[in-house]
């Protein structure tokens, strides 16, 4: 009965114990990390104070001047979600593209909008200023439906 127990608290402790650390595939802090939860606090989050604060200053001057996190990716990154799921693209080329203070990092998108199926990649350009990496600007894929 105590080896019974004693494997239910283990069980119990692991369950409880397993809550994703973040919602993007990517490690805490990287380049990755943060183009996936920008577009997180847009998307999903609809936080547009919250992307901001992950955006050069000049960027988050840009999409504050739309108003709201719905109009920023309406508008400005031309894509619309009534949900989403962001990952880190991670086929083909190298992950990222990073130069010193510089890096590149491509997302997939994978979502819905009016019960239809939408998949889009947007490359994100993100800087590093004083040791943290801020969005600072949103490439479209040339060969995205969405800019036809």
């Amino acid at each position: 009965m105590s080896l019974f127990k004693l494997l239910l608290i283990v069980i119990t402790l692991a369950l409880t114990a397993c809550k994703p650390s973040n919602t993007v595939n990517a490690q805490l802090g990287s380049p990755e990390h943060i183009a996936g939860e920008f577009f997180q606090a847009i998307y999903n989050e609809k936080d547009l104070e919250k992307a901001q604060s992950m955006s050069t200053k000049e960027f988050a001057n840009l999409i504050g001047s739309y108003g709201t996190a719905r109009q920023v990716g309406r508008t400005l990154f031309n894509m619309s979600f009534d949900k989403v799921l962001i990952n880190v693209n991670r086929s083909g080329r190298n992950l990222r593209e990073q130069y010193d203070d510089q890096a590149s990092i491509q997302l997939i998108f994978d979502g819905e909008f009016d019960n239809r199926r939408i998949q889009e990649t947007r490359t994100v350009v993100l800087v590093r200023q004083r040791g943290n990496w801020l969005v600072n600007e949103v490439l479209a894929d040339k060969f995205s439906t969405s800019i036809r």
